[in-house]
């Protein structure tokens, strides 16, 4: 039945560890041609069609294929229609702002507005992307496109320009994006899949840095539960696609054998602190997974005071606003630069060391980003060149984006500062300005981080050990009348509950490992009782408990209760 979970409180890995850990093992280099193709192949056509202008306009749209990537096809076009209209959206609206600001006699403080429209887009998307927990990039590229488009406005651009432009790249993303279904219709899940088989294997054979293969082995299983769940061959915990069914014993297989090792190692969860990003698989099952609950129970549940979603949004508000004013105080043009900034370091709501450690990765990468930067402006790039350092730097991003984040800052600043149109500006002031942000941001985030709300964790620990009670009591309730198969809601959202309250207590753990301990054996009980809960559902899907079994459960939970 239930797996064993007494495994120990996490404990913080080392600042080391942190600081030069590659976070996935995946093989990426095709979805960065993609992302790159996606702004050479309309730039090109622009280019060629005497529009040169149109470069800047097209990566705003060329970004939608970023956010398919590893998705099956089946779910593909839909999240990338939805990623390509927001990107558009929020640009269309950053350039109407652009104009307003620049307008003539407008001075230095009416840039104001730049920061306040690039603020309101990160509490948005920094509150959406924990609220659904999505997977990385999350919404970093609508926060950076929309602000980057205020600057747009220095130039003759004008919206409809944008519109039909960043049109042009969505619709070559979403053609580059769905091409290869046509050669390989189940690439994704099977990727996916071998992925894990491959991260799982190394975990067990490797002699060095189990932690950081431990956790590059996790985000391999959770990316491949994933796509099963996505391409409808597992639901409720069972395979309901029989061509698929040989893709889910692999992952099994593979998840016993990560199971297992991590047992052997003892390392719990820990490696879950090597990012910032936790991934929603328990260490200790060897089960298939539920499907997730749908966008709006999970936006929902995150709509309370002191919400991992919620506390993280704060947090990224009050970086950014003070960043903006002082910016702004200290003579910088580019407070959405600032906001930006503020809100990479913060976007996922890190923990206090894992935080710290992304700043460092933020400073550095962006002192060589904004480096890059100026060889490229020293060779005064337009046209073919522009378009070609503008894919050569998308490309770079998306190879490094899930594996190191310093690195990957290094593209993506000089990405973002080109998209900024600050190529046709003056190089020195350009350096100083943006490096000066930059350090500004960062000091400023990371005082937030470490100051700011400090004992609301504690009081959503309590509030997700209810919340994961109830779920249990609810769905036991239910099998009284009801078979297991019946109730496929009841037994997903009590994993979303379980999932939840796991991943809160290991944040705690990490930053106040004292207040943990109060909370420690009652997470254990808990954590017992709804997988043995959920673990009968599954053995015995289509017939109703007999007396017998719904007093064991009765036993089950009532124990979690007092514990």
């Amino acid at each position: 039945m239930a797996a064993q979970l007494d495994y120990p409180i996490p404990q913080r890995p080392s600042t080391t560890q942190l600081l030069t850990a590659f976070n996935s093992a995946s093989v990426r280099w095709p979805g960065a041609l993609r992302a790159g193709l996606a702004i050479l192949i309309p730039g090109a056509i622009a280019l060629l069609t005497g529009h040169d202008y149109a470069i800047l306009l097209i990566s705003t749209g060329a970004f939608t294929v970023i956010f398919g990537e590893g998705h099956p096809y089946r779910t593909r076009p839909r999240i990338m229609l939805t990623a390509g209209t927001a990107l558009i959206t929020v640009a269309a609206v950053g350039v109407l702002v652009g104009h307003l600001i620049f307008a003539p006699g407008h001075g230095h403080w009416w840039l104001l507005l730049a920061g306040l429209y690039s603020t309101a887009l990160a509490a948005v998307c920094g509150f959406a992307q924990n609220g659904l927990r999505l997977p990385p990039p999350g919404t970093f590229f609508l926060v950076m496109v929309g602000g980057g488009s205020v600057m747009l406005a220095r130039t003759d651009v004008t919206v409809g320009q944008l519109l039909f432009w960043a049109l042009t790249g969505m619709v070559a993303s979403l053609v580059l994006g769905m091409a290869p279904a046509l050669m390989d219709l189940h690439g994704p899940e099977r990727r996916a899949v071998a992925s894990l088989e491959k991260a799982a294997s190394a975990f067990q054979d490797g002699h060095d840095d189990s932690l950081a293969r431990h956790h590059q082995a996790q985000t391999a299983l959770f990316a491949a539960w994933q796509a099963l769940s996505d391409a409808h061959i597992i639901r409720g915990g069972r395979v309901i696609d029989p061509q698929g069914a040989h893709l889910v014993e692999r992952t099994l297989a593979a998840q016993h054998t990560i199971v297992a090792h991590n047992r052997a190692l003892d390392l719990g969860a820990d490696s879950d602190q090597l990012t910032d990003y936790v991934t929603d698989v328990d260490p200790n099952r060897t089960a298939i997974p539920h499907t997730r609950p749908t966008g709006r129970y999970r936006l929902y549940r995150a709509a309370v005071r002191d919400s991992h979603a919620m506390v993280t949004t704060q947090k990224v508000v009050l970086s950014a606003a003070i960043t903006v004013l002082v910016g702004l105080s200290l003579g910088f043009d580019r407070p959405d630069w600032g906001v930006v900034s503020a809100f990479l370091m913060l976007q996922w709501g890190p923990n206090h060391v894992p935080g710290t450690v992304r700043g460092i990765h933020r400073m550095l990468g962006s002192v060589v980003g904004v480096l890059l930067f100026s060889v490229l402006h020293y060779f005064g790039i337009n046209g073919w060149t522009l378009l070609l350092a503008l894919a050569a730097c998308q490309f770079c991003a998306e190879i490094f984006v899930a594996k190191n984040y310093a690195i990957c800052v290094i593209f993506s600043t000089p990405l973002a500062l080109l998209m900024g149109n600050s190529a046709t500006r003056p190089l020195w002031p350009t350096i100083q300005a943006r490096c000066g942000e930059i350090v500004l941001s960062i000091l400023i985030a990371t005082a937030v981080l470490w100051l700011w709300q400090r004992h609301a964790p504690v009081r959503n620990q309590a509030r997700l050990q209810v919340r994961a009670m109830e779920s249990t009591a609810t769905l036991l309730g239910l099998l009284f009348v009801n078979t297991p198969d019946s109730v496929l809601s009841a037994r997903r959202d009590l994993q979303y509950e379980l999932l939840s309250e796991r991943r809160a207590i290991q944040s705690l753990a990490a930053d106040s490992p004292e207040a943990v301990r109060q909370f420690w054996a009652r997470h254990i009980a808990l954590q017992h009782a709804g997988y043995f809960l959920l673990d009968f559902c599954t053995t015995h899907p289509d017939r109703t408990a007999t007396r017998e079994e719904l007093d064991a459960l009765v036993r089950e939970i009532r124990a979690a209760r007092a514990a």
